[in-house]
């Protein structure tokens, strides 16, 4: 499958492999992120993902603190972990996302919209969060906390 291209919230995202490719064993999608993206904190019941940063700034959230990843520098977030991302540099983050088994592509299908420009998506007003939660749930992903909170804060509760 050719990769596709997807507005994503505030993000670009190209779908580079689909579980389709590979047996659903994993899927790699290349995101652009501006900076301060940060999704709310959330939980992939069944799949695992790595976060490559390629250009920029990426801090990883978790249970147990934050890692910042600069060009070069990966991280593994477990299955059934709570955790966020968030662009800490000035500028856009370019990484690479992969997902093991395969499933986040889907999400980003399913929610986002196919991109008109190889571009970052231009808003006109925050997303719909009840949608963003609704697809997310049907593809296994748990929003644990508020949009600008992160894992470490919500730990207890989550636990």
């Amino acid at each position: 499958m050719p990769a596709s291209s997807h507005w994503f919230i505030d993000a670009l995202m190209h779908v580079h492999v689909d579980g389709t490719d590979t047996g659903d064993a994993y899927a790699l999608v290349e995101c652009l992120a501006p900076a301060g993206h940060m999704p709310p904190p959330h939980v992939h019941r069944g799949e695992a993902e790595g976060f490559h940063v390629l250009e920029g700034e990426l801090t990883v959230h978790g249970p147990q603190g934050a890692t910042v990843l600069r060009p070069g520098d990966s991280l593994h977030a477990p299955a059934g972990e709570p955790h966020t991302i968030e662009v800490t540099s000035a500028a856009p983050c370019r990484m690479l996302i992969v997902s093991v088994p395969a499933g986040f592509e889907r999400f980003v299908r399913a929610f986002g919209e196919p991109a008109a420009t190889d571009t970052l998506p231009v808003l006109d007003g925050p997303p719909d969060v009840e949608r963003l939660a609704r697809i997310a749930g049907e593809h296994g992903i748990t929003f644990v906390g508020p949009p600008g909170t992160r894992p470490a804060e919500l730990a207890p509760a989550v636990a």
